[in-house]
């Protein structure tokens, strides 16, 4: 964690030497620092770091979004996921691309839990308007906020009421219990009917919500799935700003 946060100190100070000593981070930069803990620190000091190449001002388009981390040279083998949401909780949280806070979306209206971390993939776009939508297993809950690169796995087709919204498992990939799971074979058959059978449910209550879930797809789909979605993403940057479903 020092490294880190060294790291994203390192970088603000060096945003404050582009712009002139005597500027302030921008108001952005500032709740990413606050609501992110460390994630938040580094992606705060990157916008810095941008809105002194693009000559300061706080412009929209010089300011880094969660949405816009890029995603590696390992991709789609290894991916980084913002996580929203720790496993075993039942608040629903999602990020407010507008406000640069994590939100509280709601609580699940049924007696269920997020059976594994929960967040999302940047630089991707579903069906359903928003990014590709991750669950990492791992030993521990994470962070909320946190980025984590993932190994993905799977991924179950499902279907809401804004669009298709499939759900991608994944691993933690530094952690040494999940080493050896690499395909869907290796996944136990409950792991797959619990996490099936909690998004069948956890809407269950909601009024005029709804949720058709399928089948699993394999590895190697799931890295098509992962591609495809992030070329969606660059078709539609390339119009303009993305106008997110979340927000």
């Amino acid at each position: 964690q020092r490294s880190f946060a060294s790291a994203g100190a390192r970088a603000l100070e060096k945003g404050r030497k582009m712009t002139g000593t005597g500027e302030k981070m921008s108001r952005t930069s500032k709740r990413m620092m606050i609501v992110g803990g460390i994630a938040g620190a580094l992606m705060a000091a990157a916008a810095t770091v941008n809105e002194a190449s693009a000559g300061g001002g706080g412009k929209p388009g010089s300011q880094l979004s969660v949405y816009d981390v890029p995603l590696g040279k390992k991709m789609p083998n290894v991916v980084p996921c913002f996580i929203e949401v720790s496993r075993g909780s039942r608040n629903k949280y999602e990020w407010d691309n507008e406000q640069g806070f994590l939100k509280l979306d709601r609580v699940l209206h049924s007696a269920v839990f997020y059976p594994h971390n929960y967040g999302f993939f940047p630089q991707t776009l579903c069906g359903d308007g928003d990014p590709l939508d991750v669950l990492v297993m791992g030993d521990l809950p994470l962070v909320p906020g946190s980025l984590v690169d993932v190994r993905p796995i799977a991924y179950m087709v499902m279907e809401d009421e804004k669009g298709m919204d499939e759900k991608v498992l994944a691993v933690v990939a530094k952690d040494p219990h999940y080493v050896e799971m690499q395909t869907l074979r290796d996944v136990p058959e409950h792991v797959l009917m619990e996490i099936a059978h909690f998004f069948e449910t956890y809407k269950a209550l909601e009024k005029k919500k709804w949720v058709k879930v399928g089948g699993w797809k394999g590895t190697e789909d799931t890295k098509k799935l992962i591609e495809d979605t992030h070329d969606m993403y660059l078709q539609e940057k390339s119009k303009g700003p993305i106008e997110y479903a979340g927000n």
